[in-house]
């Protein structure tokens, strides 16, 4: 998260404000996809993540700038199913 500059609130911003909500076959985890700044521009966090007890693990998170076209590979791949 350092290393791009992604803070709490930003995760906290997404799983409170989710655009979209995966599984990711291959990874076994969920995957959700939300609104945040970063440097100062509008961009989209995918976070992907699995849970345990009343704890979520990350496995990553990463920005990107166009959802439609992400969302539409991983699904036309069969790598994400709508949840």
């Amino acid at each position: 998260m350092k290393e791009r500059g992604i803070g709490i609130e930003d995760l906290r911003r997404v799983f409170e404000n989710p655009i979209f909500r995966f599984y990711d076959v291959s990874s076994r985890a969920e995957v959700t996809i939300g609104e945040s700044i970063l440097y100062d521009l509008k961009i989209f966090l995918v976070v992907i993540f699995r849970r345990k007890d009343d704890c979520l693990h990350i496995i990553t998170i990463y920005p990107i700038r166009n959802v439609r076209e992400e969302v539409e590979r991983k699904v036309k791949s069969g790598r994400w199913i709508q949840i």
